[in-house]
């Protein structure tokens, strides 16, 4: 076995068990679950999305989202350096840019980065009062143990409480939705994990405040770089 740059992480990357432990790996499944149709795109929410940056990027995922060949995906991370954070080729090496993301999602790749607390404590009391209303804490059997739950909410909660904007809304319940729709599509798309169940809490607490002029596409980027290491 050549080891292309680091022995420790060849051992471990699953071109190696193919390669050298001749073991048959299955493609990946992909993480992003697309913005689903069930959450209705109100044109009430549109000028607080626009604030966000994240209208373009909303728009384009709402319509659909792409087909993607597994295999394909598959065969590139089988290739990724987390080194060099790039795909090593016959041909060469590639890599995915910040221009290519802005080109790709829409997503805005200029502003403050994407910087904050990741601190879940108290995060209900937070999203009472930030959006009205958390899900129940799981129920405690006699003698039993509360089970531990990821900070967030699941997507069938955030469709069965926020899936529609109330005709007769004020202006605070329009923007009440329209963070929590933008929540759920981030969640679902950008920031996809394995799960596909949960929208994680800092998703929510990053929408606080609507014109921050994140930079969502070096924030998108740095998350893609991450996932493909974990793979």
């Amino acid at each position: 076995m050549v080891w292309l740059l680091n022995n420790v992480y060849d051992v471990e990357h699953r071109a190696y068990f193919m390669s050298e432990k001749k073991m048959e790996l299955t493609p990946f499944k992909i993480r992003s679950h697309g913005a689903s149709s069930v959450m209705h795109y109100d044109e009430w929410y549109t000028p607080y999305i626009e604030m966000t940056g994240l209208l373009p990027f909303v728009q384009l995922v709402s319509r659909s989202t792409p087909n993607l060949n597994v295999a394909a995906v598959t065969t590139l991370i089988d290739r990724w350096r987390p080194e060099t954070h790039s795909f090593h080729l016959r041909t060469g090496e590639m890599t995915v840019t910040l221009q290519d993301v802005s080109m790709i999602t829409a997503l805005p790749i200029e502003g403050k980065p994407l910087c904050m607390s990741t601190d879940s404590e108290g995060w209900r009391q937070q999203m009472e009062a930030f959006i009205g209303m958390s899900p129940q804490e799981p129920e405690v059997e006699d003698g039993g143990n509360k089970d531990r739950v990821p900070a967030g909410a699941t997507f069938t909660w955030i469709a069965a409480n926020f899936a529609h904007c109330p005709e007769d809304a004020d202006d605070e319940v329009i923007q009440r939705y329209a963070r929590v729709y933008m929540w759920y599509v981030i969640s679902r798309t950008i920031f996809a994990n394995g799960t596909g169940k949960n929208a994680p809490w800092m998703w929510l607490k990053a929408l606080t405040v609507f014109d921050n002029k994140f930079s969502w596409g070096s924030a998108a980027l740095a998350y893609l770089y991450r996932q493909v290491i974990n793979c």
